[in-house]
């Protein structure tokens, strides 16, 4: 007798995982014969998707932008911003995109940037998710991962084919908005992190990774998996790839109901129903299995061209313009927010989206059907069956989608507190942008935003805090101003009021577990006293 699937993820994962593993629907996946997946190849792919070291700064991984309890895409797109085509932020065509690094030089000094100063920029588009990606033939929102792998080093392509995966992964670590200094080579990248600690930023590592990293540089671990030759761009992304190919959602309640083991609620019954009259037209079933149409790019008409010209961007053909590659519905109910631009926050504002028939003519036909046709109860017919898409293991870390912790979701994070006083406009100054506080990290870099343009700003450095609050001409101050206190100058903000300052941090262990206050003081004549001053941040040095 067939099983309600209505019971704690947790038994439901066990359930899959004895019963129903080797009954999916999905294809194999295809592996390009020059880059064969292992389980050691897999695994050492697997540290480097999760280390933040692959970034310049250390601030981003791989999988920054991929969690899996968001469906494999990018939690913090809710809260991000890019300010879109017209450049201002707070307008229709601004984007949630996904966060990334601040505008940096090679050195680590954090330059700034036109529209995010030295706050960490944001991409144009929202990360898609990196699950089930193994089955597509062309990766980006745009498709211009494809295929065939172009080493980014010798310029040849070295996959000729099955290799979507590798183009995709040779992209964002160069990206200077994504992870990178502006200027980096896959060249540099690779000799940085050769003779790297694995995973030494990330804590609460799964058993395997702790097993393989254990006293390791990343020139060992290469040269175990690949032979001699240690560490270079391609043995990096095909690593990375490799470990893509094992990120495979197949057991969700809807296989369980598939192979005859679960049941399905009358909602959920209605809402596969309503699926293959409104949903499979573009995002496809492959027999039941619910993963994308390859190569398949659809114009829903949810915003104007000049915005984005989508496909037609790589393709260079008009009829291209505004299309966008259609996802997969697996995991669709942990995704959100929707859309390229993320500009959908709930699945219930996506089918009123498409019930409303778009937003910008001209969409395709599909689009244009579905007009008028989904009422209320259909909605959430639809939401109910797209719920059952969700791979428990997905939504609770289980393997294979088990995951270090990362630095940036850790206490080590520096701490903002405290509230600074306002200057000019009234705007209070903020400190942004700290980088990792690791002994020796020669860019440990603090920025500070929203400041008076072209005023002179000072960096206060402390050991210990103010036992309380004090006012010092009308400023709050939070350090305790003792004679270890460093004040450094910080030179001229920016004309758009932003500035940083980079103080590379000794390698020395003695300092291990020293904690720093800081706080930023800026000239303004418009401030009490002429000044105007940050909260303060805290961070340990570990």
């Amino acid at each position: 007798m067939p099983i309600s699937h209505r019971f704690p993820l947790v038994v439901c994962a066990l359930v899959i995982g004895h019963s129903a593993a080797a009954q999916t629907f999905f294809p194999p996946v295809s592996t390009p014969p020059g880059n064969p997946t292992t389980v050691s190849k897999a695994l050492l792919g697997k540290a480097l998707f999760w280390d933040e070291q692959l970034s310049s700064d250390r601030t981003m991984a791989c999988g920054t932008c991929h969690i899996f309890g968001s469906g494999g895409s990018d939690p913090r797109s809710t809260n991000a911003t890019h300010p879109g085509l017209d450049g201002t932020f707070g307008t229709a065509d601004d984007i949630h995109g996904s966060p990334g690094v601040v505008r940096q030089d090679a050195l680590g000094n954090q330059v700034g940037d036109a529209m995010f100063g030295v706050r960490p920029q944001s991409t144009g588009r929202r990360a898609p998710s990196v699950i089930n990606a193994a089955y597509e033939s062309q990766l980006f929102w745009d498709g211009r991962a494809t295929d065939a792998f172009t080493d980014p080093v010798s310029g040849l392509v070295t996959l000729p084919f099955f290799a979507a995966l590798e183009s995709q992964v040779a992209g964002p670590p160069l990206s200077d908005v994504e992870m990178s200094h502006m200027g980096r080579s896959w060249t540099a990248i690779a000799t940085d992190i050769a003779p790297l600690q694995p995973l030494a930023l990330a804590d609460q590592l799964p058993a395997n990774l702790q097993a393989l990293v254990a006293g390791q540089t990343y020139t060992q671990l290469f040269n175990n998996e690949f032979g001699a030759g240690g560490v270079t761009p391609q043995r990096i992304i095909f690593a990375i790839a490799a470990y893509e190919r094992t990120l495979i959602a197949d057991q969700s309640p809807f296989d369980l109901w598939s192979n005859g083991l679960a049941s399905q609620t009358a909602a959920e019954q209605a809402g596969f129903a309503l699926s293959s009259m409104f949903c499979v037209s573009c995002h496809g079933d492959l027999g039941g299995s619910f993963l994308p149409v390859p190569n398949d790019f659809r114009n829903i008409g949810l915003r104007p061209a000049a915005e984005d010209l989508g496909r037609a961007g790589i393709s260079g053909i008009s009829a291209d313009i505004r299309r966008f590659k259609t996802p997969g519905l697996r995991n669709v109910a942990l995704r959100a927010p929707y859309m390229h631009n993320g500009s959908l926050a709930s699945l219930d504002d996506v089918m009123r989206f498409y019930a409303r028939g778009g937003d910008f003519a001209p969409m395709d036909v599909e689009v244009q059907l579905i007009a008028g046709q989904l009422g209320s109860v259909d909605r959430a017919n639809l939401i109910a069956f797209m719920n059952t898409l969700t791979d428990p293991r997905v939504q609770l870390g289980l393997p294979p989608f088990d995951r270090p912790r990362l630095w940036s979701e850790s206490p080590r994070v520096p701490q903002l507190y405290g509230t600074g006083t306002a200057g000019t406009g009234g705007l209070i100054p903020q400190a942004v942008g700290a980088t990792p506080s690791f002994i020796g990290n020669s860019k440990f870099a603090v920025g500070l935003d929203r400041a008076a343009p072209s005023s002179l700003a000072f960096f206060v450095l402390d050991f210990a805090p103010a036992p309380a609050p004090f006012q010092v001409l009308g400023q709050n101050i939070y350090l305790a101003l003792s004679p270890a206190t460093q004040t450094y100058f910080a030179g001229l903000t920016a004309s758009a009021g932003y500035s940083s300052i980079r103080l590379p941090i000794p390698n020395d262990q003695f300092l291990t577990g020293a904690a720093l206050y800081a706080q930023w003081l800026v000239f303004d004549a418009n401030g009490p006293s002429g000044f105007a001053s940050t909260g303060a941040f805290s961070t340990t040095l570990f």
